[in-house]
Formats: structure tokens, C-alpha cells, sequence
């Protein structure tokens, strides 16, 4: 389910379009759904690594929710990067809809040196996101 299309939406405080996905901004988290068929490496995630530093700074913690609504690859080796870039960044989960994304998530997580876990649940997984950054706050 989009993020636009759940309960979630009266929630958002901001929403930034990019070409290689849309990013949805709350209190503690970022929602993220990249486009169909887009890679996600360091080059192509650059205006969501600026957006998501201008909007939580580098002090305030927060947490990252992919949700993979669509199909799309990403660069685990530029796990370690993308997190060292974004420092306040404290909690990840992916949404997966189907066994294939759940698989990609498994070998993902081997990469991401911060807390990273799955759902197949975007309500339950932005509980668990927000109640985990409420925690550190």
C-alpha cells in the first residue's frame, strides 16, 4: 500500500517528489517508494540524502521506512555510506510485499550497520519505527 493511499497520510508533514522516488516526512521518520525499475546507489540517492539532512538536520533521531511498493535494485555495499551520512538516522525497515523483496531485504540487512528490520505491514511498521525513535528521544 502507498503511503498517500493509508491511514498515514493525514500524518505526513511533508512530501518531496524526486525522480528516483517520493519521500514522506513525519515526526521521527521518513517513508520512502522508490520508482519501478530504478537503481538506488550513492549517485541516484543524493537529493534524498539532502532532503532527508534538511528536513531532520543531524542531531534530531529519526528513522527510515522503505516501503517497496514497486520493484526496483539497490546498492547494499553503499549501506554503510548512506548511514554514516545521515548520523541521527537510528532505525531502518523495509515493507516487503512479495518473497522476492523479502529475500533482497535478508542480504540488505547483512550490509546496514544500524538496526534494520522487515515487515510485510506499513501501519505496523511505522509503529514500531516511531516507537523505537520515542524510546531514544
Amino acid at each position: 500500500m502507498k503511503t498517500i493511499e493509508s491511514n498515514l497520510k493525514s500524518s505526513i508533514i511533508e512530501a518531496q517528489h524526486f525522480e528516483m522516488g517520493d519521500l514522506y516526512f513525519f515526526e521521527n521518520l521518513v517513508i520512502s517508494e522508490i520508482h519501478e525499475g530504478k537503481h538506488l546507489c550513492l549517485e541516484t540517492a543524493n537529493d534524498y540524502l539532502i532532503a532527508i539532512s534538511e528536513f531532520y538536520g543531524n542531531k534530531k533521531p529519526f528513522g527510515y521506512i522503505s516501503n517497496r511498493v514497486n520493484s526496483f535494485s539497490i546498492e547494499p555495499l553503499d549501506f554503510p555510506v548512506f548511514v554514516g551520512m545521515l548520523e541521527n538516522l537510528k532505525e531502518f525497515l523495509t515493507i516487503t510485499y512479495k518473497h522476492a523483496d523479502e529475500m533482497n531485504a535478508g542480504v540488505e540487512k547483512l550490509f546496514c550497520p544500524i538496526t534494520y528490520e522487515k515487515s510485510d505491514s506499513l501501519h505496523d511498521g511505522f509503529i514500531s519505527v516511531n516507537e523505537k525513535i520515542l524510546e531514544i528521544q
